[in-house]
């Protein structure tokens, strides 16, 4: 006679070993093990696929792991609970971190302070700086503008003093540079946090900046040739002149060519120092509208540096409070998790009589849960012998 198959059914083995696997992962939950977790999640997943004897004995066996793991656990903790300096400790670990934050507090009120005021002084700094270097390319300019002539000379002196000008905007930048880094390494020091690194400046390059300042030309403008011509005639005239009149005027009894060379020699000489006179006044001139133009190029440079030092300071002053308000939020967000560590950590010390009776519990429970495991490991399976019997009929 053939045997007649059956569908293998769901057992009290197999529900003894779900409701094990299921009491395990709570246990691995509340003690937050994961790594228990996971495993006991593919061993349920497998049990459910294929419910047979094997795969049984396997979660059984996994179950009496995860549950030796957590025995160890709850020995442990129960070692540190029982500890009588534990409390003590937990309280002083308390108080410190209590302190550092109610310190952190008070220095991340007065840093925005500290900001404000390291960068007033570094701003007032730029501009005295500026004002100063500003002074010095005056001087030195027009001592060059006395000793040449602006005629000749003309070019050469705006290469220069433009490339002077270009040399004091980069060491105004550069100071404004190690000023803004001073002010970051002291708002580190005040958050108790590596500074904000600063590599450059928001600023126009030196001699693009000065490339395009234009020169004013001075106001008044050349002197006209007639009344430079007239300026040297008339006295040539008047040499002339006096040398006639004044011949007949004290009746001298000269011979016309005697009256010709003294008029020639007066008409010389006062000629030859009108025109000496004139060069020295064009001459004069010409420096003095070189000096103008050149201070007024001076007033453009010193507006454009301030603008640029202005608008640096505000930048930066934005950049490093952005950092330091990301610096505040994220070390308070640990201030306040260490604290309320130590805080947990005290209130748990407290309870401790408490923990160690659950604890007492959790262990019998633990016990309870392999005792059970093993019994679906030692036991074999219900119903082999009747499968066998009713194959062979």
């Amino acid at each position: 006679m053939n045997a007649t198959p059956q569908k293998p059914r769901d057992d009290a083995a197999a529900v003894e070993a779900r409701a094990i696997i299921e009491l395990c992962i709570q246990g691995s939950e509340a003690n937050d093990r994961d790594d228990l977790i996971r495993k006991l999640t593919t061993v349920r997943t497998a049990l459910a696929r294929h419910p047979g004897p094997a795969t049984v004995r396997d979660a059984a066996s996994e179950c009496i792991r995860a549950l030796e793991s957590l025995k160890i656990d709850l020995r442990t903790r129960r070692t540190t609970l029982a500890d009588p300096g534990r409390a003590a400790r937990l309280r002083a670990e308390l108080d410190r971190a209590r302190s550092h934050f109610e310190d952190f507090q008070t220095r991340s009120r007065e840093w925005p302070q500290l900001l404000g005021e390291g960068f007033s002084a570094m701003s007032s700094d730029a501009e005295f700086a500026l004002r100063t270097r500003a002074r010095q390319v005056i001087a030195e300019a027009e001592e060059s503008i006395d000793a040449n002539d602006p005629k000749k000379n003309g070019d050469a002196f705006d290469k220069w003093l433009r490339h002077r000008l270009a040399i004091e905007a980069d060491d105004v930048y550069s100071l404004l540079l190690e000023r803004s880094r001073r002010v970051a390494t002291q708002l580190g020091e005040q958050l108790d946090a590596p500074p904000p690194r600063i590599e450059s400046i928001p600023v126009a390059a030196p001699d693009r900046l000065v490339g395009e300042l234009q020169a004013r030309p001075a106001a008044g403008g050349a002197t006209p040739a007639g009344t430079k011509l007239l300026g040297i005639l008339m006295p040539t005239y008047g040499g002339v002149m006096m040398a006639i009149v004044l011949s007949r005027f004290l009746g001298l009894n000269m011979p016309g060519w005697v009256i010709a060379v003294c008029a020639v020699v007066g008409a010389a000489g006062l000629g030859g120092a009108a025109l000496s006179g004139e060069r020295k006044r064009q001459l004069d001139r010409r420096r003095g509208d070189a000096k103008s133009t050149m201070r007024g190029m001076i007033d453009e440079y010193q507006m454009a540096m301030s603008k640029q030092i202005r608008d640096a300071t505000r930048l930066l002053q934005g950049d490093l409070r952005k950092a330091a308000t990301t610096v505040v939020n994220t070390r308070a967000s640990e201030f306040t998790d260490r604290l309320d560590a130590a805080r947990e950590a005290a209130d748990t010390a407290r309870n401790a009589s408490a923990d160690l009776s659950d604890i007492s519990d959790d262990l019998e429970s633990v016990a309870e849960l392999q005792a059970r495991a093993r019994r679906l490991i030692d036991t074999p399976p219900e119903g082999r012998s009747e499968r066998i019997l009713k194959t062979v009929s």
